[in-house]
């Protein structure tokens, strides 16, 4: 049986939410009384959506600092505003004292209190400089395990410390701002359901049933529901965690079409890290996800799906369909078909630096997939 592995975002959901999520909680982080608090006067329940396009405009420089990230192979929303949030953090951090960096640097269980604290140390007339991250950018090597080393590195550089393990990947500073990322998509009360952590902020209300979808429904649902006629075998590889997954997918009438061990998302992901530490990161452009969804999300096999990835499939047995560098990559890793859309945050764009690297086909939209498949 052919099988067909499924990105989202970029595929049937927009990112739009996704990236508004990101750049708020970065703008939180850095203002709002209950972290940084460079302006008090910042409030989320007050924001418009023509205030939320004015900040990710600010935060992501029109776009530009999303795209050069999503073409270095940093695929992930967590890993974007934490690298994003991290250079401005630093940078913060350059007027305090050395006692007091170290005291940061050196902070193992750092927390949300943690960031709280650090208000009664910064300079009232501290400005932030949204061009910074970029500048950093452009002189990455690109590759998530570069991106990370490479930021440890500055924060060495620029601090004149020796430890930066702060900004480490799945540190505590990492899961501060995931957790907040979590709470502004999901809401605050489905944070603390399906995170079961106390709300942050509380009373936040969330993007998570207000997604965009790129096709008509019902054209999804026709395309999907011939496609297993055709006697193919349908799956999802998904950098959004599983909740974020499946409520947009429920909500829709899409999660029929998927059996649940064929739905891969970033929760699994984290899992198997925690289960395989000395394996991360596990997130694309590494192949995992998609391998898990192909064989059946069997956690007895994850060191399996770990150790075993190179052209381990045939070709013309598995198609992999995605919107970014990051799915070509793993498709290109496991020897599968690989299905390009133009849907995903570079738009038409996308389409110069897919064939660069070589993707099979290129479509404007999912529904177009069905001109290669039927």
């Amino acid at each position: 049986m052919k099988s067909i592995l499924f990105d989202v975002d970029g595929v049937f959901l927009s990112e739009e939410r996704c990236f508004d999520t990101s750049a708020l909680t970065i703008e939180t982080l850095l203002k709002s009384e209950h972290f940084l608090g460079l302006d008090k006067s910042f409030k989320l329940n007050a924001l418009s959506d023509e205030t939320i396009n004015d900040i990710r405009s600010k935060v992501f420089n029109d776009d530009i600092i999303l795209n050069r990230l999503k073409s270095m192979g940093l695929n992930s929303n967590w890993d974007m505003l934490f690298v994003v949030f991290c250079i401005h953090f630093i940078h913060l951090m350059k007027e305090f004292t050395v006692q007091e960096i170290k005291d940061i640097i050196t902070d193992n269980h750092f927390s949300v209190k943690s960031i709280q604290e650090i208000q009664s140390m910064i300079n009232k007339n501290f400005r932030i400089d949204y061009e910074l991250p970029m500048n950093f950018i452009s002189q990455s090597l690109g590759g998530k395990d570069n991106i990370y080393a490479e930021l440890q590195q500055y924060a060495r550089e620029e601090l004149n410390v020796n430890d930066a393990s702060l900004f480490k990947l799945k540190g505590p500073l990492w899961f501060v701002a995931r957790d907040l990322y979590q709470e502004l998509y999901l809401g605050s009360e489905l944070f603390k359901q399906v995170e079961e952590k106390p709300s942050i902020l509380e009373g936040i209300n969330g993007f998570i049933y207000h997604e965009t979808v790129l096709r008509p429904v019902e054209e999804i649902k026709s395309l999907l529901s011939t496609l297993k006629e055709r006697g193919y075998h349908l799956a999802i590889a998904t950098g959004r965690p599983r909740t974020e997954t499946l409520v947009p997918f429920e909500s829709l009438g899409l999660k029929a079409f998927f059996s649940d061990n064929h739905i891969v998302t970033a929760s699994d992901v984290m899992e198997a890290e925690n289960e395989y530490p000395d394996f991360i990161p596990l997130g694309k452009p590494n192949p995992f996800c998609y391998i898990a969804t192909l064989y059946g999300n069997n956690k007895e096999n994850y060191k399996q799906f770990i150790s075993q990835q190179d052209q381990i499939v045939n070709k013309e047995d598995v198609i992999i369909v995605g919107d970014s560098l990051a799915d070509l990559f793993c498709a290109k890793q496991i020897g599968a078909t690989f299905i390009g859309t133009l849907t995903g945050l570079k738009g038409q764009e996308a389409r110069k630096e897919l064939e660069h690297h070589e993707a099979d086909y290129i479509v404007d939209h999912i529904g177009l997939i069905k001109n290669i498949l039927l």
